[in-house]
């Protein structure tokens, strides 16, 4: 092992690590955590050099967390995929997550329990590392080679540690990877899967799993599940061989043998969830049960593929969904439901902010922050709400009115806290503003007047036996009721209409009053738009504008239910705007609208002659742009399939790109070189 210590003995950490292991009073609470994912997938989307991470990278995040969450609960720093190391033990696993890091994780998982956290590790205890004709590598505890256990040894080299891929029809591995590493493909094995009919397959699965619980670790994050049980994946048709469900039981049997042994939560990252996830359920601590979160924003959270159910996995693409159906199966003492991470960073306002966080922990799952210290910008409140941690911590998990998530009914969710409180959350999935009422009485309450406490707004909004809300487009609200009498006055909000807005016109100003007669507040929910005081301002976008307007209450005055107005801004821009080209293989790219244009920073082109699009959906449903030679110039509609753009890169390179999408015009502005990128 290359590791090289400065003040601490890898020995002594990993001993004290090993000594300080408490098993958990409840095995199936999942965690709160950081990972490395956001940077991973990244790097991959702009077609960077190395995925992995660097240490010094690693290291910026850990302290961010430490600071910033790691009071909260946020106490594990997980590793994520696209690790480049081949460095395996005596037996055959991966002792390191890059060829480039100084130290390997055992050191890192040391390093982290002295700053009271732990590692959390993504890997698959059925992928084999080393090459067909290895003799030297031996089964933990045995003779026998691993490299018998190899199930079809036709290769000359097993793969590289794989990634965690982002799952779209257009984003197959590195198809334009400019530095020629190996990654998935259609059609092709890309996993040198174990035998687990052979000698030693027990073995080793579950002496994989030891090898880690030796260093600490206490999380395991196993992927491609579906890849081995079936060969197949509905983007990417046949990338394997079946495996019987015996065989796929048999696996599964085997790493909740070891996890339960050795104290680790077992977390599927990819499950088919066959018959009602009839296995799964009795086998994982927690499932994920929606597609990688890929780029974040709304539209893979609740939109994608919204309503349909796939036969394999994901069965359903999008978190919402996800979380819905699959409530049933959940709860306390059960299987956990996993959203996948969170990129707080990619959402468009701070109401979609407060829904993301808010479905997580309402349904029960972990939460997986991977956002980094110099991406999160100023949304790190999103995570430290501990009123909402606080349903965590109790284990909560609470269901859907309908696990049908076809229907609205299936947008409020109720359930109960260990002492009896009970916690209704409000969601609003649509694109114009809904009504969601609830009576107390139907969710098991026979109080007349319920104590009712707004875990958002951090106040009482009064006694009820009833509540009924306008929510904003993509909004939400999560309530605590309890028996306990309040004594605040319960006070009310009249939002004023707000006058539609034209280009070039007078930014609009909102008024409101509370009953109070307290300050009222403004936000806008969503919508081409930001708020100063009270006069909002639009960014000259076309769409809708939402605006919500809150009283939070003082001493005498509860808080008051907030309030929904609405606006229709008629701005030249359009709402939105991606690229997509050959060099994120046709993966979408948000732009975001800066100084009346649009603007991509830190794009990888490779040399040669890529082509691209500008288009404002991020599936070309709508308006696309192309047919244009050059790093500048302008482009044409080419909706329906006009011809792509092209740009001459005469090197590799990183390019901040600008499109205005009224004048057309676009600049292709080089950053950096390739050779004098970070890799």
């Amino acid at each position: 092992m290359r590791i090289r210590l400065k003040s601490l003995s890898t020995a002594c950490l990993v001993a004290a690590a090993a000594s300080q292991a408490v098993a958990q009073t409840d095995p199936y609470k999942p965690p709160l955590y950081w990972s490395t994912y956001e940077y991973n997938i990244v790097r991959q989307h702009i077609g960077t050099c190395y995925n992995y991470i660097p240490e010094y990278e690693l290291l910026a995040n850990i302290n961010w967390v430490d600071v910033n969450l790691k009071s909260l609960g946020y106490n594990m720093i997980e590793v994520d995929g696209w690790g480049d190391s081949g460095e395996l033990n005596q037996n055959g696993y991966r002792t390191t997550h890059s060829r480039l890091w100084q130290h390997d994780f055992a050191y890192w998982s040391a390093y982290l329990l002295s700053r009271g956290m732990q590692l959390g590790m993504y890997a698959d205890p059925l992928w084999i590392h080393v090459n067909p004709s290895d003799t030297r590598t031996k089964v933990v505890g045995t003779d026998i080679n691993v490299s018998s256990l190899i199930e079809n040894p036709t290769s000359t080299a097993p793969p590289p540690a794989s990634t965690d891929p982002a799952t779209s029809a257009s984003s197959s591995l590195n198809a334009a990877n400019p530095c020629g590493f190996t990654g998935e493909s259609p059609g092709n094995t890309v996993f040198t899967w174990v035998n687990v009919d052979r000698p030693g397959a027990e073995q080793y699965v579950k002496g994989y799993i030891k090898f880690y619980a030796d260093m600490g670790v206490k999380f395991l994050r196993v992927d491609f599940l579906p890849w081995y049980e079936t060969g197949f994946d509905h983007y990417l048709g046949k990338v394997g061989i079946p495996h019987t469900r015996q065989q796929y039981e048999t696996v599964l049997r085997w790493m909740r043998e070891a996890c339960d042994q050795y104290g680790l939560f077992l977390s599927l990252a990819m499950a088919n969830m066959f018959n009602e996830a009839e296995l799964e359920r009795k086998y994982a601590h927690s499932t994920r049960i929606d597609e990688d979160v890929d780029y974040g924003e709304w539209y893979k959270f609740s939109d994608k593929d919204r309503g349909h159910r796939f036969p394999d996995w994901s069965q359903w693409a999008n978190a919402f969904d996800g979380f819905t159906y699959w409530s049933y199966i959940s709860g306390r003492g059960r299987m956990r439901l996993d959203g996948d991470f969170i990129r707080m960073n990619t959402y468009e306002s701070d109401s979609e902010r407060r829904t993301v966080i808010s479905t997580h922990l309402i349904a029960g799952g972990p939460v997986g922050v991977t956002d980094q210290y110099n991406s999160i910008g100023n949304d790190i409140w999103a995570y430290q709400n501990t009123e909402l941690l606080a349903l965590h911590a109790d284990s909560f998990v609470g269901h859907p009115l309908t696990n049908d998530p076809t229907n609205e009914a299936s947008q409020i969710w109720t359930g109960s806290m260990s002492n009896g409180d009970r916690i209704v959350g409000l969601f609003n999935r649509e694109l114009t503003p809904r009504t969601r009422s609830v009576k107390f009485g139907d969710i098991g309450l026979l109080a007349t007047n319920v104590a009712v406490r707004d875990l958002w707004q951090h106040a009482d909004i009064g006694q009820m036996s009833a509540l009924n809300v306008q929510l904003p487009p993509h909004g939400s609200m999560v309530l605590r009721l309890t028996q306990k009498p309040i004594t605040c006055r319960p006070q009310s909000i009249t939002f004023n209409a707000i006058p539609d807005w034209t280009s070039n016109g007078p930014p609009p100003i909102v008024s409101a009053t509370a009953s109070s007669g307290l300050p009222v507040t403004f936000e806008v929910a969503l919508g081409p738009a930001t708020v100063q005081g009270n006069q909002v301002r639009p960014t000259g976008q076309a769409g809708m504008v939402y605006v919500v307007a809150t009283q939070t209450g003082d001493d005498i005055s509860c808080a008051a239910i907030p309030q929904v107005q609405s606006f229709k801004a008629n701005g030249p821009h359009q709402s939105d705007m991606f690229l997509f080209g050959t060099f994120t293989s046709w993966t979408p790219l948000r732009m975001r609208f800066t100084g009346g244009q649009w603007v991509a920073h830190h794009v990888w082109v490779p040399a040669g002659t890529p082509q691209y699009k500008f288009a404002n959906t991020n599936n070309f449903t709508g308006v696309d742009w192309g047919n244009s030679k050059g790093l500048g110039g302008t482009a044409t509609v080419t909706t329906g399939g006009g011809a792509n753009s092209q740009l001459t890169a005469p090197q590799n390179g990183f390019y901040t790109v600008f499109f205005n999408d009224v004048t057309l015009e676009y600049v292709w502005q080089e950053e950096v070189s390739a050779s004098a990128a970070p890799q």
